[in-house]
């Protein structure tokens, strides 16, 4: 098959959250336009609205009038959402509210210890069973400063906690060993809060007053973008063209990776949003090369390991992916997911030590895709299926509205 044409990509959905949140405590109207249309963030709608926000659609254009939240009267449910969850158990505990988390069954088997123990270090008494959701949170006291050395590089859990000690009485500071994505610093310097970051140290200043209403188009999500990239440089006779995605360095390894691989890309239109630098960037047909990835970039490409391993299968070698065990704790056991359809499509992959090892070649069997309900899953080897064989079969097709509800639609759009 080929694919050729440029795409215009959702909103990406980290910032798509943060904008949310952010917005929705902020003194004034703020303007959100190209929101990711995944059901995640859905959910982070649906519980900021149960606790008091103004969130409104209008046409293709969020409006968000900043309020003083309040303690819901009902559990607010979180669905699928890993951000949703983290990050707003530090913003409602900031704003000094009693609330539940809740979730569907795979949202309630990930660990939330690692929330858990700062939040209650900075003052928040938290109810729950083997550290997993339910998480009753009760911040009617306010928050705490802290100074806290992350010890898992998790962005979710830095930004749980950038947004607890906006609460706080003095600054609190937090040090990560590995560099993780830092749109929350990025959208609340942005917004008028005071964070300063030297190495790996951030600093963050309680608020003196409510943070600066925002007008934002979210730029195309990278993590999206990948799934993309990796079916124009698959196929035979491809070129797409993906526009205004977000060039965060934080969140493009998976380009460095793509590179280290012999994939040809090439990035136009650099230009600043938001203090977010975003491009336009082409991808083509490419012959792929095995190669190590390192332990360090791990982080930030850890949503793009399941496309950027179907990649290695058609490589000409063994692909390492170091230490990736933080995969275990995603929305499934994503490295089990990994290995598992990689081999029943007749590639040879396997874990040892907690690294992925993938054994370039061609997939010889056309398997039906075991997502594990996890959409990333269900993309990547969509991809696969559809460049060795020309279709895929989906033991679950609508996982993948979780981040990517028009996925199909768009692949239709290029296909040749």
């Amino acid at each position: 098959m080929q694919f050729k044409g440029t795409l215009y990509l959702p909103g990406d959905k980290s910032i798509s959250h943060r904008a949310i949140m952010l917005s929705s405590i902020a003194n004034g109207k703020s303007i959100i336009r190209n929101l990711n249309d995944g059901d995640d963030l859905q959910s982070t709608i649906s519980v900021l609205k149960a606790c008091g926000a103004k969130i409104n659609r209008i046409n293709k254009t969020i409006e968000v009038e900043g309020v003083d939240l309040i303690s819901p009267n009902k559990e607010l449910d979180c669905g699928n959402s890993g951000t949703t969850t983290r990050l707003v158990s530090g913003l409602l505990s900031s704003q000094g509210l009693n609330f539940t988390l809740i979730g569907d069954d795979s949202l309630s088997s990930r660990p939330m210890k690692r929330i858990i123990i700062p939040l209650q270090k900075m003052g928040c008494n938290i109810s729950s069973s083997n550290n997993v959701l339910p998480l009753i949170i009760d911040a009617k006291k306010g928050t705490y400063p802290i100074d806290y050395k992350v010890p898992v590089a998790s962005a979710q859990v830095k930004s749980c906690i950038l947004l607890a000690a906006l609460g706080a009485d003095k600054p609190s500071t937090i040090q990560e060993d590995i560099l993780t994505r830092n749109h929350t610093e990025i959208m609340l310097s942005t917004m008028g809060a005071s964070v300063s970051v030297q190495d790996k140290i951030i600093t963050i200043n309680p608020l003196n007053s409510k943070l600066s209403p925002i007008d934002i188009t979210i730029p195309s999500d990278p993590s999206s973008a990948a799934f993309f990239a990796a079916l124009a440089v698959l196929n035979d006779d491809s070129e797409l063209t993906l526009n205004n995605v977000l060039l965060n360095k934080t969140r493009i390894g998976f380009m460095e990776v793509l590179k280290k691989m012999n994939c040809h890309l090439s990035i136009d239109n650099k230009q600043l949003n938001n203090g977010e630098e975003v491009g336009d960037i082409t991808f083509s047909t490419s012959t792929i090369h095995s190669t190590e990835i390192e332990s360090k970039i791990v982080p930030a490409i850890i949503d793009e390991i399941p496309i950027l391993a179907v990649v290695a299968a058609y490589s000409n070698g063994v692909t390492i992916f170091r230490n990736v065990e933080e995969l275990k704790y995603k929305e499934c056991d994503r490295l089990h997911a990994i290995i598992h359809n990689l081999n029943a499509f007749g590639i040879n992959a396997y874990e040892k030590e907690d690294s992925l090892f993938v054994e370039g070649g061609k997939p010889d069997k056309l398997a039906e895709i075991a997502t594990f309900h996890d959409h990333r899953i269900a993309m990547a080897f969509t991809i696969l299926s559809l460049t060795s064989f020309g279709k895929y079969h989906l033991d679950n097709k609508d996982c993948i509205d979780i981040s990517l509800p028009n996925f199909f639609n768009l692949i239709k759009r290029v296909a040749k």
